[in-house]
């Protein structure tokens, strides 16, 4: 089957067009598995899905399948927005079970909370199958100024499952939110894949995963952030412009986790570097994995080719701060550059000084390639590595040696 939408039209298959005041929803609630949808240029009104009210925004669609997702293509500039006094432009919820949508190629604005919103979640539900190619969300808050359109998050999410959000055209962008995180994702259920994304200018962190045990199980299934460009984020004034680090991992995530051919720059901007509280330097950190207070690690993080780097006197914390993890990878040619002050990296960090207790359990095997760049200080343990220390991270091998099995006779 196919639909055709304009923002004042809908039609299916071969009826005539006909007037529509929600046709996206009124698309989904009559598409089929493997349906493609096509929306014409113009500006769309948001949406949601999976609730049981009887709103003209909602679709009770189930969605399509494994293989045979519905589709909903942007053609030309095609913007999702969110009406007024809408908190999110497109939500998701599974009061009516759904899953399997694939959008292409839309800009979405951000509603008063987010762009995209994936609700929580109990009893071993799932958000299963949604994936996000070549969308943009686009925020209009200006951080230099303080001003703007009001946003919290980008994308929220609780119980993803075989998520994507990725460009395959060109990078996918998500700028210019107020308040907090780009992505935003608890307690995942499966795997989640963030690639070739462009953000900048946000309010906290570009992608914060945790797995909190007050808010659900902990977090399964792999995570892949990988070719993403981002710049100046912890920018939201009421946070004192401290809003956590660009790529931040917390805890009771026991899939693994990779972080690959990702760039972070901050405090080259001449309009934003001032944005700091006084008495502090510009700026947070690129990157940090602990446990935040839970009981159980990380299961393994690996960083492989990143370049992630902070102007001169910028930085207010280890630019990469890694803890709480069973296994630590960082491998092939990562780069860090400290703005000075503070480490390049730090392995198992402390609350205080020397001799204080780790913010996080203690890291199990590490491995530091020998073709780690790091302008900047290495820290072990709160004190700066030794020779001997990190002669003895270079050699552990990256890969665990595997067990001989011994043949059944």
């Amino acid at each position: 089957m196919f639909i055709i939408c304009t923002p004042t039209t809908i039609k299916i298959g071969s009826n005539r067009p006909r007037v529509s005041k929600n046709p996206v929803s009124e698309a989904i609630t009559a598409a089929a598995p493997g349906c493609q949808i096509t929306l014409q240029s113009g500006k769309y009104s948001g949406f949601t899905l999976g609730f049981k009210n009887g709103s003209p925004r909602n679709s009770r669609s189930k969605g399509g399948l494994p293989g045979r997702p519905i589709t909903i293509t942007g053609v030309g500039d095609v913007w999702i927005r969110p009406g007024q006094g809408i908190q999110d432009t497109i939500s998701v919820n599974q009061q009516t079970k759904n899953g399997y949508f694939t959008f292409k190629n839309l800009k979405i604005e951000p509603g008063n909370r987010a762009a995209i919103f994936f609700f929580i979640l109990n009893g071993g539900q799932t958000h299963d199958g949604f994936k996000f190619i070549d969308c943009h969300i686009l925020g209009s808050w200006n951080h230099a100024l303080n001003k703007g359109k009001k946003s919290k998050w980008g994308l929220w999410g609780h119980s993803m499952k075989n998520f994507e959000f990725r460009g395959t055209r060109g990078k996918a962008r998500v700028e210019n939110i107020q308040q907090e995180h780009g992505f935003y994702i608890q307690n995942a259920q499966g795997p989640i894949l963030i690639e070739n994304v462009q953000a900048a200018r946000l309010g906290r962190t570009f992608c914060q995963f945790t797995a909190r045990a007050k808010d659900g199980p902990v977090g399964i299934g792999s995570i892949t952030v990988r070719n993403c460009d981002v710049s100046d984020i912890g920018l939201f004034k009421d946070d004192n412009y401290k809003g956590g680090s660009a790529f931040t991992f917390a805890g009771r995530l026991t899939g693994d986790i990779l972080v690959e051919n990702n760039r972070y720059r901050a405090g080259f901007n001449p309009q934003l570097a001032r944005l700091t509280r006084k008495g502090a330097p510009y700026g947070t950190g690129a990157l940090v994995c602990w446990t935040a207070g839970e009981k159980v690690k990380n299961r393994k993080v690996t960083l492989r080719n990143n370049d992630f780097e902070f102007a001169p006197g910028c930085g207010d914390r280890p630019l990469v701060s890694i803890g709480g993890c069973d296994q630590v990878l960082i491998t092939g040619n990562n780069r860090f550059v400290s703005g000075g002050k503070q480490p390049a990296l730090a392995l198992d960090p402390l609350k205080g000084g020397p001799g204080s207790p780790p913010i996080s359990q203690r890291n199990g095997r590490v491995h530091l390639s020998s073709t780690t760049v790091v302008s900047g200080r290495t820290e072990f343990n709160g004190r700066k590595i030794t020779d001997n220390k990190l002669a003895a991270l270079q050699s552990t091998p990256a890969s665990p040696k595997p067990q001989s099995k011994r043949l059944k006779r």
